[in-house]
């Protein structure tokens, strides 16, 4: 929920200030003048600039605003220039007020930076009042802690989706796109439905906005098909790498697999029992490895003889495993080293993302500094502007001076303190992999030597001269196939392993994806469309559109969710003056249907001149009272010409006490004197 509970603009000059100070309340509030040059837009131009939604005007900063803001104001027909402009705008969402500062022509502070009081107007104006400073329009200002579009999200209760861009990226549906179908203002806002939405890059940003506005199912749903996708592509890419590595190891074990599942299924239990292996000559790897097995028993049971060069023989082979215990040690400790710097390089990238995070908000701190922001003197001051809490000095000698670091030293410092991390982490990573190569080379030779052993053993209890030296090398590629086989089939074990877990993926997926909605809109989807439907037409016919003869010819796009008569845009075949009309009916009835079925809208609305193209008074009045008739919590503010006597009858109807009436007498921004004269507060009549 959004209120605004006061406006407060000041246009300071040479000679004289200038103002608008004025309440609104809840439920519909006029801003009214005898003419239209008066600066309405102006003050309306305010409330879209304080919450950062200046985008809807047209542009970015201050340039989209009014001369008043930025070169001169004319007063009694005597022009002043401008020296500083800002805004006030104190806000309610039924809980917390705030309110929101932000300069349009100010020296020494950007229109980038917005503060946020915690606190009424009143108490802002009468100092000592919590406060925090933010950045808006600028890199992360929806994302970061920092970013004022960040803070207004989360003080409306907003939980905005991220949806597609134009790059094929991921974004969130931005504020400015969500309020603009709800602020309409009077150049751009009247000329199409939803026609003053930015363009911020977002794909389909009308269809997105109306769907978050209604709480539909299909932004979800839409995200949910796009993470299942992701899910299935990954699936599908971890299980061809299982299968294929399965075959690189088989070409080189000379094996053949059958029955391993090539591409993502629901695996059963026993598919382990399914999935055989045969060695290059067709021989099952089992009864293969039994026949090796047979064959290396019958080697070994051959009775050995001593040869003449035992000693020497025997001298070397203890050499050799002495060298084995050696390597086999220096493996050991190599492994605990590994593990050391494993350690270390798990708290060195700890701290490293601790540091970043605190650059990052000392940037922000930085940044807001740069903007204007008095944060810097709240360090010089001895407060921290990341966690507002007071430098402690205690652990300095109380006689010696010692210097606090600004902003700029101290993101200095961190980044110092960042490369130096980097640098230390840099070393542990070359010297983790100098360690895994040592540790294999290592292996490789205790390999070898493990091998010279098994020969030298054989050797001394060969059988015969002329025998030995064969069976020990026949002995020895027995064992090594019989190693490599074996491995094989724990790599195939293992392969299943993996397999059987990317089958728990594959089945959660499919069930997911069974669980999606066959139609695009789900059944309470299709109530809230035809909801909107009914709620506009009704609008429209209250509102005396005649532009075709049959209302029900009219209906609500299931693909834009804009209005078409009979599939073609509603705008071709609608008069000047009813196409004004169904702006109005489309913006009330998005309120209304939200209202009725639990939407996302922050129930407020904006319409700066409403009364367009010469507008029949009893379709006004219809309008208005349509307003007032909206269920629950709203408020809207409209600004609007009461030049003629009927357009203020029309407003007299409504009720005293059922709208609040801002009376703007011949300029909306009056000298400000200690105490502004009555004519220009709040009227509860416009006559």
């Amino acid at each position: 929920m959004l209120q605004i509970n006061r406006l407060k603009i000041t246009i300071r000059t040479a000679e004289q200030d200038f103002g608008f100070d004025h309440t609104f309340t809840k439920g519909l509030n006029f801003i009214a003048s005898d003419d239209n040059t008066c600066g309405k837009s102006s003050v309306i131009e305010g409330i879209y600039y304080a919450l950062g939604f200046e985008e809807i005007i047209g542009g970015k900063g201050e340039k989209v605003l009014t001369s008043v803001y930025k070169n001169s104001i004319e007063y009694n027909g005597k022009p002043f220039n401008t020296l500083e402009s800002e805004v006030y705008l104190e806000v309610y969402n039924a809980v917390d007020i705030v309110t929101l500062h932000r300069t349009a022509k100010m020296e020494n502070r950007d229109s980038r930076l917005v503060t946020v009081y915690y606190d009424r107007l009143e108490s802002v104006e009468k100092g000592s009042v919590d406060y925090e400073d933010m950045y808006v329009h600028m890199p992360y200002s929806a994302t970061r802690e920092k970013g004022f579009h960040t803070f207004l999200e989360r003080y409306l209760g907003l939980d905005l989706p991220y949806v597609n861009t134009y790059n094929d990226l991921e974004s969130k549906l931005y504020l400015q796109l969500l309020f603009s179908s709800m602020f309409v203002e009077q150049k751009r806002g009247w000329a199409d439905i939803v026609s003053g939405m930015p363009n911020l890059g977002i794909k389909e940003a009308k269809q997105r906005t109306i769907e978050y506005i209604l709480n539909l199912d299909t932004i979800e749903n839409g995200k949910k098909k796009i993470d299942l996708t992701d899910e299935k592509n990954q699936i599908e890419r971890a299980w061809n790498d299982v299968v294929e590595a399965v075959g690189v190891d088989g070409r080189s074990a000379q094996c053949n697999v059958s029955n391993l599942p090539n591409s993502p299924r629901i695996l059963k239990e026993n598919v382990s029992a399914k999935v055989s292996i045969f060695y290059v000559n067709g021989q099952d790897i089992n009864i293969h490895l039994s026949d090796l097995k047979d064959e290396l028993g019958r080697l070994s049971a051959l009775k050995p003889r001593v040869i003449d060069n035992f000693d020497e023989l025997q001298i070397e082979l203890q050499e050799t495993e002495k060298q084995i215990d050696l390597i086999a040690n220096a493996i050991y400790e190599a492994r605990i080293k590994l593990n050391l710097e494993d350690a270390s390089i798990k708290s060195l990238r700890e701290n490293l993302d601790t540091i970043k995070i605190d650059i990052a908000n000392n940037k922000d701190a930085a940044r807001l500094r740069k903007l204007g922001s008095d944060i810097g003197s709240e360090i010089m001051n001895g407060i921290c502007p990341v966690c507002n809490q007071t430098i402690a000095d205690t652990l300095l000698p109380l006689a010696n001076d010692f210097h606090v670091m600004s902003i700029d030293e101290n993101i200095k410092h961190l980044v110092a303190q960042k490369e130096m991390f980097e640098f230390a982490l840099e070393g542990h990573s070359e010297t983790k992999e100098e360690l895994k190569n040592s540790i294999s080379q290592l292996e490789s030779t205790l390999f070898t030597l493990r091998r010279l052993a098994l020969s030298l053993r054989s050797d001394l209890y060969a059988v015969d001269e002329e025998q030995s030296e064969a069976i020990v090398y026949k002995k020895l590629e027995i064992t090594n196939k019989i190693q490599h086989l074996e491995k094989f089939q724990d790599i195939v074990d293992g392969a299943l392993t993996k397999l059987i877990e990317l089958s728990d993926r594959w089945k959660k997926y499919l069930d997911e994806k069974e669980r999606l909605p066959k139609e695009k809109f789900t059944l309470k989807d299709k109530e809230k469309l035809n909801s909107f439907e009914d709620n506009f037409k009704k609008d429209l016919k209250e509102y005396g559109y005649k532009s075709v003869s049959n209302i029900n010819d009219i209906s609500i796009s299931r693909d834009t969710y804009l209005p078409v008569i009979n599939n073609f845009d509603m705008k071709f075949d609608s008069s000047a003056s009813d196409n004004i009309r169904a702006i109005w009916a489309f913006t009330m009835a998005l309120l209304q249907t939200s209202n009725a079925h639990g939407g996302n809208h922050p129930g407020i609305l904006i319409f700066d001149e409403p009364d367009q193209h010469s507008i029949i008074i009893s379709n006004m009045e219809a309008f208005f009272k349509s307003i007032m008739n909206v269920q629950r919590e709203k408020q809207v503010i409209i600004g609007i010409t009461i030049k003629d006597r009927d357009t203020r009858t029309a407003i007299k109807n409504l009720g005293k006490g059922n709208y609040n009436m801002i009376r703007i007498n011949e300029k909306a921004f009056v000298p400000i004197i200690k105490e502004m004269s009555n004519s220009d507060k709040s009227e509860d009549s416009p006559t």
